[in-house]
Order: structure tokens, then sequence, then C-alpha cells
């Protein structure tokens, strides 16, 4: 047995996938013996970091989960079968509006819930092997700095896992290196906490990493930060980005507006105004590489997805008002004109070093081009499958990650990923403004690093009043942060901006309820069916570990993505 998989087997349970899958607890560990040594191994503990990076990564741009979000959030569209996204993002052909969660592990709607359950689980079980090693094994990992240096990064990738759980599951495990999981009955009390108590931990050990990186300061490895060689970071910056994370926790936890009004958005301010002075970005390896962004190589394929007409719209507008802004829903059949936009970002709509560049009907591109979309003419999607899905309008501002590209300098899959931007931060500081009472001008000259410097908008003073503040807020997070993760669904959902029936947030997939003994459950669509779990097997085979079923998931996202299977 391999030593990754030795330290995993006995470490992962229940949410992390137990090793006690079975009616009866009476089971040996056959692992125990060879726990001190397996921890003990220093290279494989540095690996371990590596691994949590790319891991937290790959699943927060995972095509099942981002992709699908950014779907169902309409701010992307798309009526292809691949990761279910025709399914979750259809408006009155599966289901009266929106469906719910298939939350049936033998459904084939039911992938999209495992993506980030065992995506951050298995980072939680990278970061606590760690930890397990330095401060339970004494293992000391090229010199007391390095050490010290590897602690403080498992600690935040803790808080990482534990926070992105929160965002999106109902409940969740709050595992660390300190439970329990000697025997059996230890592992079989490890309590189901609610969200705000997984969120509370995530700030928690968002706190303890800030200390530790304070007390021993440090730089990253470019290893950790793409295969190709990502950027560097120091802990100072690295301090920076878990304040805006900190933010992020309070405010993309809501699932409603009403709970929106409850967040405590004075701290979201003072977590922002600590935060991202510059992005934090990871290196693409190529499409379908180890590190790898789905909702951007979809998300910029116009041959493959559009932005959704309900953005489109938005954005969409010139000298003569509607009569150049994109309709929503799409209007069958003469389709949206071509925009003349106000806004930088999208300009003329021209794109591409000639027409007709993909076969979709752009328009080459000229001084009016914008910077993030573009105009094509041809209606790709399926019309059975619902004409609400076509748009005129794509998204452009990373092709250069749309594998195998479009013939353009530099489209080769390989490249930075924003995964926190500065904007990220400046639009939820400013929202924390806004929403808490502070400084309206201070909250303005925030949304204007956007909406004036890329969108050559007219600049806000902060007399505009709160109303006004915020739709132009809005209006930005709508625009910047498409396609970074799943942001632009938890904004949708916080202001009750979701279609009915869409589901706010995720169940514990059917496979930990029914290690659990517990009934299935759900969130969305007209029925939120419910169900009886079927009985636990009791032949004492080995439940497998996060690692091996994220693995498995990776592989199957991968196969499906290449764009000649759209189906």
């Amino acid at each position: 047995m391999r030593l990754s998989e030795r330290m995993t087997r006995w470490s992962a349970l229940l949410g992390l996938v137990a090793v006690f899958g079975c009616n009866s607890l009476d089971v040996e560990n056959p692992n125990a013996p060879d726990a001190e040594r397996a921890f003990s191994d220093p290279s494989a503990v540095a690996g371990l970091i590596t691994g949590g990076f790319k891991g937290w990564f790959n699943t927060n741009h995972e095509f099942n989960s981002g992709l699908v979000l950014n779907a169902m959030a309409d701010a992307l569209s798309a009526s292809w079968n691949n990761f279910n996204l025709r399914y979750y993002s259809s408006d009155g052909n599966e289901c009266p509006v929106r469906c719910g969660w298939d939350n049936r592990s033998t459904s084939a709607l039911y992938p999209q819930l495992e993506v980030y359950w065992y995506g951050y689980y298995g980072v939680l079980s990278n970061a606590n092997d760690v930890l397990t090693a330095i401060r339970k094994n004494d293992v000391i990992v090229g010199g007391q700095a390095n050490t010290d240096r590897l602690e403080a990064i498992a600690v935040m990738l803790q808080g990482m896992a534990f926070s992105q759980i929160a965002l999106n599951y109902d409940r969740g495990f709050v595992v660390t290196e300190d439970t329990d999981i000697s025997t059996p009955e230890a592992v079989a009390a490890i309590p189901i906490l609610d969200r705000v108590e997984v969120r509370d931990a995530a700030i928690d050990k968002f706190d303890e990493a800030v200390a530790l990186m304070q007390a021993s300061p440090f730089t990253t490895d470019a290893a950790w930060m793409g295969k190709s060689g990502g950027p560097t970071y120091s802990s100072a910056f690295l301090i920076r980005l878990i304040r805006t994370m900190q933010a992020e926790a309070l405010a993309l936890f809501p699932r409603t507006a009403a709970e929106n009004a409850q967040v405590n958005w004075g701290q979201v301010a003072t977590y922002a105004s600590q935060g991202l002075n510059d992005d934090f970005r990871f290196v693409q390896d190529g499409y379908a590489g180890d590190w790898y962004s789905g909702v951007n190589d979809w998300g910029n394929d116009n041959g493959t997805m559009r932005v959704d007409t309900r953005l489109a719209r938005l954005i969409t507008d010139g000298p003569q008002g509607e009569a150049l802004r994109h309709k929503d829903p799409w209007p069958n059949p003469d389709g949206n004109p071509v925009p003349d936009a106000f806004d930088a970002r999208v300009g003329n709509g021209t794109w591409g070093p000639e027409d007709d560049l993909l076969g979709t009907g752009s328009i080459a591109e000229d001084a009016g081009a914008g910077t993030d979309f573009a105009y094509f003419s041809l209606a790709i999607f399926v019309p059975a499958r619902g004409q609400y899905h076509q748009s005129n309008l794509g998204y452009v501002r990373y092709t250069y990650l749309a594998y195998p590209g479009y013939g353009l300098p530099g489209e080769d899959g390989i490249g930075e990923v924003v995964v926190y931007g500065k904007a990220f931060n400046d639009l939820l500081w400013a929202e924390g403004l806004i929403r808490s009472g502070g400084s309206a001008a201070q909250a303005a000259g925030l949304i204007n690093n956007t909406r004036v410097t890329r969108g050559g908008l007219t600049p806000l003073d902060g007399s505009e009043g709160t109303a006004a503040l915020l739709s132009a807020l809005q209006y930005e997070q709508d625009i910047e942060l498409l396609t970074m993760g799943a942001v632009p669904y938890y904004n949708r959902r916080r202001i009750d901006g979701l279609k009915a029936m869409s589901p706010r947030q995720m169940p514990i997939p059917a496979k930990e309820l029914q290690i659990l003994q517990q009934e299935l459950y759900s969130f969305g669509g007209p029925d939120n069916p419910e169900g009886l779990a079927p009985g636990v097997d009791g032949s004492g085979k080995r439940v497998r570990h996060v690692r091996e079923i994220w693995a498995d998931i990776e592989r199957m996202t991968r196969a499906e993505a290449v764009r000649r299977n759209r189906r």
C-alpha cells in the first residue's frame, strides 16, 4: 500500500468518508500500527501542501460545480447535457420552473452534489495530515522555518475547506488534527454541524493561520500554485488573502435576502479593508491538465457557452438606449442585435482577427471592441431544449484558457487564473460600507475602481443614495466576478435573484447519508423529494476515502469536458 494511501485511510471519516462504513462498529483498524511511521515522512508531508492547493483550486473551478452554478445563476447559458447543465438551468422544460437537486446516488443527475463535498474534504484531509505530522509526531520538514511555514499553510487550508463547505452545504463536519478518530466509537460520535457552525470554524481557523504567519513570515513555493510554475506570495500577502476570504465567508453565506440583511456588514468592511490589494492567481497548465479551470475553459468557449440574456440585457446598451439592448428572454427567431454599448467591457461586440472566426458569426475586431464580451450572430443551442438558452453575447475575457484555442496568440490553455481578485475585495468592501452605514464616498470610490477604470462609465461620488449605489455595485459584481468559481450564484441567491424553485444550497450527498444511515433529503424543485436511505453494507468492506473519490470525479469530468462530445 502506498504511503499516501496509508496516511489517508485512517484519517478519513464520514464526510471525509469514514473507514467505518458498515453497520457494525466492531471493526478493527488495520492501519493504526502504521500511523506513526506514515505521518513521519518529511517528503510526503511537504507534498501534501501542493496537493492541497491543487485540490482546492480544481474543486473551486470544476465543471460540475462552478460552471453549473454560473448557469443556475443566469450568468452563463448552455443547453448541453454535459455536467447536467441543461437540466439544472432549464426554465420550465424539466420542471415547472427550476428543478431541485436530485440527491440519489444512483441518479445521472447526482454528480453535481459530490464535487464540492469530496473535493474540499479532500483538501481538509491533506491539511489534517500535515498538522498531525507536525503537531502530533514532531516531524521537522527541511528545518524549523519551513516546518512553521507548512503548519501555517495547513491551517489556512483548513479554513478554506470549512468556508467552502459552509457556502455550499446546509451541514458539514468540522474535523481537525485534534479530532479523536482513534476508535470506531469516537468516529461515530463526531457531530454533523449546522452551516453556521462550519462557517464560524472557518473564521477561527483563518485567524489562527494569520497568527502563525505573523509569527514566522515566509514566501510560498511556485509549485504550490500551478504545475507549470505559478506565482509566489509572501505571508503578508496571504494574510490579506485570508481577510478577503473571511469577508467572503460572511457576505456570500446568506441563502436569502432576509439572511443577507442580518449579516454583520461592518465586520465585512473591516475584513475587506485589510484584504487583497492585488490578485491571487493560479496557473492552469492546459485544458484537462493537472491544474484546470472548468468555468473558464467552457465559459470562454463561444462555440459551447454564452452569456445568459439576463446579464446580456444589463450590459448591452448604446446611444439609442433600448433599441440596442439585448432582450431577455432571447427573442426567437431573430435573436439580439449587435451591441453599441456604453460599457468598454462590451464595446461594439467585435472580436478576433477575421469575421466568422469560429463559424459562429463573430465580427472582426476593430477599435471599438470590448475587453470582456463579444457578439456572435449564430444561435448555437438545440431549439427543442428551450430557445431561452440562446444568446448572442459571448464571454472572451479569458479566451486564452479555452483550449485548444481559436488560433489567436497565447490561446493555448495555459495561463494565470484569478481566483480571488482585488476587484472582488473592493466590491465586498464597498458593500460592507454601504450596508453598514459607512462612508458612501469611499464605497463609490471602490466601485469606481472597475466601473471607471475598466468600464469607462461615469464616476460615482457617493451622493447617489443607497439604492443607486447597490445597483451600481451589483452591476460590477455581475461583470467582474463572472466565472470566479461559483460567486455569481452566491451573489444572486442572497438577493433573492435566482429563478423560482432554484435550490439555494446543497444537501449532504446521498453516499454520505447512506453511510450514516440517515434519510435522503434535498433542496429546490417543486417537490423537494425525500426518501429512506438504503441499508448500509455490513460486509466489512472498506469505504473509499475522499482522495480516491475525488480522483474518480476528476477523471469523469475531464472525459466529459472534451468539446467534441457536447451533448
